[in-house]
């Protein structure tokens, strides 16, 4: 005789048939591919981070060191507590004006004749292709420039 199962309520209710396996397993490799990828993007944007801060420590110990040489071999010494006045004096006394009125930065602004624009304007190009041959010669390679 062959051995019926009797189909009860409670075990339809805790057993889940072959569709809604197959429904919850994709359901779950889904959001374990979506979980996957966001933890791969976190894990690259913390490991990029890390190496930004590791190379500006490096490079700032470095300035730091050479500095230090530049100071000692020159003989530098810090400003005394006069010139530091008179010079900060100075560049706040005249620049001070210009915050206190906007009348006077717009009237400042439109002083300034083309001739010294174009003047600017030629220096900052220079400078931009200064930055940009160290660039291409420090990294050795012309690909982005």
């Amino acid at each position: 005789m062959l051995r019926q199962s009797v189909s009860s309520p409670v075990r339809s209710l805790f057993s889940a048939g072959p569709v809604s396996r197959g429904l919850l397993r994709s359901q779950q490799m889904r959001q374990n591919s979506t979980l996957n990828g966001l933890v791969a993007r976190a894990n690259a944007a913390v490991a990029s981070v890390k190496k930004l801060a590791d190379q500006g420590v490096y490079w700032s110990k470095v300035v730091a060191e050479v500095s230090k040489q530049v100071y000692l071999k020159e003989s530098f010494a810090p400003p005394t507590l006069a010139q530091f006045r008179s010079t900060y004096n100075g560049v706040f006394g005249s620049v001070l004006p210009y915050f206190a009125s906007p009348e006077a930065f717009i009237a400042g602004v439109k002083s300034v004749s083309g001739a010294t624009v174009f003047k600017y304007v030629g220096y900052s190009i220079q400078l931009f292709g200064a930055f940009s041959l160290g660039e291409i010669i420090g990294r050795r390679k012309i690909v982005g420039y």
